[in-house]
């Protein structure tokens, strides 16, 4: 296989493994795509763990302050028996003075605990509501799992069949060449075949000398470029030759003047 076949192959190549590079990115990157639906249910969830404990700690105030109301109301009950048994005027205003205290604080209970009811009735229909975005955030997160592991199979199986057509094109190329290739990509980040444009080398974008020009377009060996050592293609479509090659070719297609005679 000429050398110019072989690095066509080598260009094949590059592109398919550039394929590959991109594919694996994709593929290892794929779960991240779940991170801000994961985020989404901690958050709901979050939400509804201090709703639940706003809703707890409201129960508990309540249930302390229907205690407190038993007490105060025994406390009254008591009182007011104590009214039948006082001897002087001054005991019974003073136990007078204690039942209405006994009253007042009896009416202030009853109207925090009516209050703590409403709070908590409220905080039950917004535990219910989070509840239910925390149900459709775990739905959509299971949504995108299962997007996740269709995409994922997609992507292994374009992977197989692109490592396995690289597999064949490795098999088709001298081994001493696509060792070089190999030590290129990973000198070069990945381009190690670059073709030559206007004179200039496709990878480093510096000039090459037209005379060399002139040699790799014939691609009768490999050429490496000067400056960034890439292997040099001629492009399979060919541009017009710039000025400096024109005269090149031009040089070296002239005859010597000893060649006159023969005509």
């Amino acid at each position: 296989m000429s050398v110019r076949s072989q690095l066509v192959l080598l260009a094949a190549l590059q592109r398919l493994d550039e394929r590959l590079r991109r594919l694996e990115d994709e593929h290892r990157q794929l779960p991240q795509q779940l991170h801000p639906y994961e985020q989404a249910c901690r958050e709901a969830r979050q939400a509804l763990d201090q709703l639940r404990a706003e809703l707890a700690a409201s129960e508990r105030e309540r249930r302390a302050r229907e205690r407190e109301l038993d007490e105060c109301q025994a406390a009254l009950a008591k009182t007011q028996r104590k009214l039948r048994e006082v001897k002087t005027n001054r005991e019974y205003s003073a136990v007078l003075a204690e039942i209405a205290a006994g009253k007042e604080r009896i009416e202030a209970l009853e109207e925090q605990i009516l209050q703590l009811m409403e709070q908590a009735e409220q905080q039950r229909l917004a535990c219910e509501a989070q509840q239910q975005r925390v149900e459709a955030a775990q739905q959509e997160l299971a949504r995108q799992q299962q997007l996740l592991q269709v995409r994922q199979a997609e992507l292994a199986q374009r992977l197989r069949e692109e490592q396995e057509a690289r597999q064949r094109l490795v098999e088709r190329l001298e081994a001493g060449l696509y060792a070089q290739y190999e030590q290129l990509v990973a000198a070069r980040g990945g381009l190690a075949v670059v073709e030559v444009q206007d004179g200039t080398c496709g990878g480093c974008h510096l000039k090459v000398q037209p005379q060399l020009v002139a040699e790799i377009r014939r691609q009768e060996k490999l050429f490496t470029c000067p400056h960034c050592r890439r292997m040099l293609l001629w492009p399979v479509q060919e541009p017009a030759p710039s000025a400096d090659e024109a005269c090149v070719v031009e040089r070296a297609g002239q005859r010597r003047p000893d060649d006159r005679s023969s005509l």
